[in-house]
């Protein structure tokens, strides 16, 4: 049949005018030429394809169980490829292997480990008086150079490039959220211009059903100037909140704990990185590298807002281990992971400091967010 479709265009060729032939034939060489690469690319997708579904299948089935575990936890914390998992292996085998992760609900804080007014005391003699400030008055090398009581500083590590901002004065930091709660959520920087806030970061998670990224119910318990929403919901993966006092309160705190501990402005997510100076054990925090958010306390009082870049050229992300060794370094006594993925951003004076990974690197709606002013 090929043969013969052959032999009818070149009788169409022969009885046309020199100048339609050289025409007919480009055209018969350039439909040969595309049909060819069509055929070539469909191929070589269904390859990649089969290939990429067998590397799933040996890491899924394969003879590494920390490999497995790796996977399935990156897969986890990103939204469009979830379900990959579920290709090769059950529901139940995928419960069992994320029910073992988990770590006991009874962490509590203990607020004897944080001093607030010592560190309120210090930030007012350093406010107008930059000289004043040196690397030896901050024991983890930070400098306030213009003495208003916020340090931003830039922060590397094996493979990542983020962003911190510590906040001297807890105080000073509270939860923002949209002004319909439970309809569409505002980006950061129109958080941040709502409450007049100076900068903050991302927070807690929020319930995307129809995969629209409208960012407006937040997941868990969250509470809001005092005002607190989703009462009834579980806190599964952690909770991160500020009592009155200024105190970052990380655990698995119920409506009733945070009636009990006077906790005003809370979110919901996890895991919990630091508690009550001690690390979280390395098996409880089984990440891939990824954007990440963080917030974090010192034992003076001192807030540390942390985001990492992911996902791109200049940083591929971190881990949960990196964000905790990172957090330590500086100090840390309590830190509770925040919502990362294409959600992670810091607002900083009016800019975006860091580059989301969301799809064209525009941040997306939130359903709240630590802010600070």
């Amino acid at each position: 049949m090929k043969k013969k479709d052959n032999i009818d265009e070149i009788d169409q060729v022969n009885q046309l005018s020199e100048r339609k032939k050289k025409k007919l034939i480009r055209h018969l060489k350039a439909r040969r030429f595309w049909d060819r690469l069509a055929g070539f690319i469909i191929v070589f997708v269904i390859v990649l394809c089969s290939g990429l579904l067998g590397l799933e299948y040996v890491i899924l089935k394969g003879p590494s169980p920390a490999l497995r575990d790796l996977f399935i936890s990156t897969m986890d914390e990103t939204r469009r490829f979830r379900s990959m998992p579920q290709i090769f292996m059950t529901a139940d085998e995928l419960n069992a292997i994320r029910t073992r992760k988990k770590m006991e609900t009874d962490i509590a804080t203990d607020k004897n480990l944080i001093t607030v007014a010592a560190n309120q005391e210090r930030t007012v003699t350093q406010i107008g008086s930059a000289s004043s400030t040196n690397s030896a008055a901050d024991p983890y090398g930070l400098v306030d150079e213009d003495g208003d009581g916020i340090i931003f500083k830039e922060v590397k590590g094996n493979g990542y490039l983020g962003y911190m901002t510590v906040i001297l004065d807890p105080k000073r930091v509270f939860v923002g959220m949209p002004d319909s709660y439970g309809g569409v959520g505002l980006t950061l920087e129109q958080m941040c211009q709502k409450y007049g806030a100076i900068g903050g970061i991302n927070a807690g998670g929020f319930k995307d059903d129809g995969g629209g990224g409208l960012g407006g119910m937040p997941e868990g318990l969250t509470i809001v100037d005092g005002v607190c929403y989703n009462r009834d919901m579980d806190v599964t993966e952690g909770f991160a909140g500020l009592d009155k006092d200024g105190i970052l309160h990380v655990g698995f705190y119920s409506y009733e704990d945070c009636v009990a501990n006077d906790i005003v402005h809370a979110v919901s997510f996890g895991p919990i990185l630091i508690s009550n100076g001690e690390p979280t054990p390395p098996e409880y925090l089984t990440s891939s590298v990824n954007p990440r958010t963080a917030i974090a306390q010192r034992a003076d009082g001192a807030i540390i807002m942390l985001v990492i870049d992911g996902r791109q050229v200049h940083s591929i992300g971190a881990t949960y281990q990196d964000m905790v060794d990172l957090l330590l370094s500086y100090g840390a006594v309590n830190a509770c992971n925040m919502d990362g993925g294409s959600s992670t951003v810091m607002y900083y004076e009016g800019r975006y400091v860091n580059s989301c990974s969301a799809e064209g690197g525009n941040p997306r709606p939130l359903p709240n967010a630590f802010l600070f002013k």
